[in-house]
């Protein structure tokens, strides 16, 4: 259905695109802020003298921000307004970037990483049921193509504009946050000026606590969904744990724009897969990415033991690839199969399985290669991670396709 904005001489004037780019600006900033900090590692690593376990629990500390505000704060939107939300997840943004400028030991990073999950989680799923309502068209396949493309867009240009800064600009550790809180004032600017998009119901808000509900008629079409998205999760978490510690000490590469190049490449290639090729979706996308997955991941674990720079390289290229689909699909797939009614508690449940898989991998990496060595840690998760992927192939192509159609967009009247 085409929205309108009013009518002249009888005439329907289409809708404008504008307040759903605009929230799409907002979600790219967010995601940029979240990626800044991956290049910064090393300068912390040396900084303050931590090991790669306290790395990982810096990591976790993000982890515990986006689950929180995803499951307590997010939901608030459908009560008092996805506009407050959205500038609470700007104000983070923006704080979390502050944080970092102004860190100064292990604690302050992990306090500056907490901030940054908390704004991820208030404003992904926001900001996409925000684009869902002013998508002109109502195309929902069309809001899931742009938001993951701003999501990876947006990491992927944190990365690398933070790894460029850090390799050649002043500041390293804070010319990037500076960036960021500049971009986030001008995405609460952009807020500001967008309407709101659901009617407040602050009587309800004694049931701002979002629930996980899978229903059992979904529930194999959703762990299908729900393991493909934790495989591109674990695999690109396995992939930013494990590259930057292995060009360094492995290849003897120390330039932090060489290890963001490659992991902008990932993210990049992924966002590119769901702006160019959208049309390839459900289960149908997960059949090719998750067969890449596997590929890529043989390739970058491969990478270490024969300490090879082109197949770390070529393994980031495809990997992006893979996910990019299997991302897609998983998005896609859970798009067909959850009920209008259910459709915030079961993608609060998909993103729950997201979030927690990419936290084994990288902080469990950086534990297990102080012990053990990067070699023997790398290796062991990519086998690891390599097999899951397999598994989840053989169930992917053992669940019928749901009902509706393979590839057919759903679209909200």
């Amino acid at each position: 259905m085409v929205g309108h904005e009013g009518r002249e001489g009888g005439t329907a004037r289409p809708a404008s695109r504008w307040p759903f780019r605009h929230i799409a600006y907002v979600l790219a900033v967010t995601a940029f802020g979240a990626g800044i900090p991956t290049p910064l590692y090393a300068i912390y690593e040396h900084q303050y003298h931590f090991a790669s376990g306290v790395l990982a629990a810096i990591f976790a500390a993000y982890t515990v921000g986006v689950l929180g505000t995803m499951l307590l704060v997010a939901p608030l939107s459908d009560v008092i307004g996805r506009r407050p939300v959205l500038l609470l997840g700007m104000a983070l943004t923006a704080a979390s970037g502050i944080a970092f400028v102004f860190a100064t030991g292990i604690l302050s990073l992990v306090l500056a990483r907490i901030v940054s999950g908390l704004a991820v989680g208030a404003t992904t799923s926001t900001a996409t049921a925000s684009m869902a309502s002013l998508e002109p068209r109502r195309d929902q396949h069309h809001v899931a193509r742009v938001s993951v493309a701003a999501n990876f867009g947006g990491v992927a240009s944190g990365i690398l504009l933070s790894g460029f800064l850090v390799a050649y600009a002043p500041w390293p550790t804070e010319l990037v946050f500076l960036v960021l809180i500049g971009a986030s004032l001008a995405g609460i600017g952009v807020v500001l000026t967008t309407r709101e998009t659901v009617q407040r119901r602050p009587k309800a808000l004694r049931d701002h606590v979002q629930r996980l509900v899978v229903p059992s008629r979904v529930r194999r079409p959703f762990w299908v969904a729900a393991g493909s998205l934790a495989a591109c999760y674990s695999i690109y978490g396995y992939f930013g744990a494990m590259a930057p510690t292995f060009l360094r000490q492995g290849l003897d590469i120390a330039n932090p724009a060489s290890s963001s190049g490659l992991i902008a490449v990932m993210f990049g290639l992924a966002a590119i897969i769901q702006l160019g090729l959208g049309q390839v979706r459900d289960r149908r996308a997960l059949m090719i990415g998750l067969p890449v997955i596997l590929v890529a991941t043989a390739l970058l674990t491969l990478s270490l033991p024969l300490s090879s720079l082109a197949l770390l390289g070529i393994g980031a290229a495809v990997l992006g690839g893979g996910v990019g689909f299997a991302y897609m699909g998983s998005v896609t797939l859970i798009d067909r199969v959850a009920p209008a009614h259910l459709r915030g508690e079961i993608l609060s449940a998909f993103f729950v399985v997201g979030y927690l898989a990419l936290a084994i991998p990288t902080i469990g990496v950086g534990v297990t290669a102080d012990r053990f060595g990067l070699l023997a840690a790398a290796t062991s998760f990519g086998v690891a991670l390599g097999l899951c992927v397999a598994v989840l192939f053989v169930l992917t192509h053992r669940t019928p396709t749901p009902p509706g159609g393979e590839g057919r967009p759903r679209n909200a009247a």
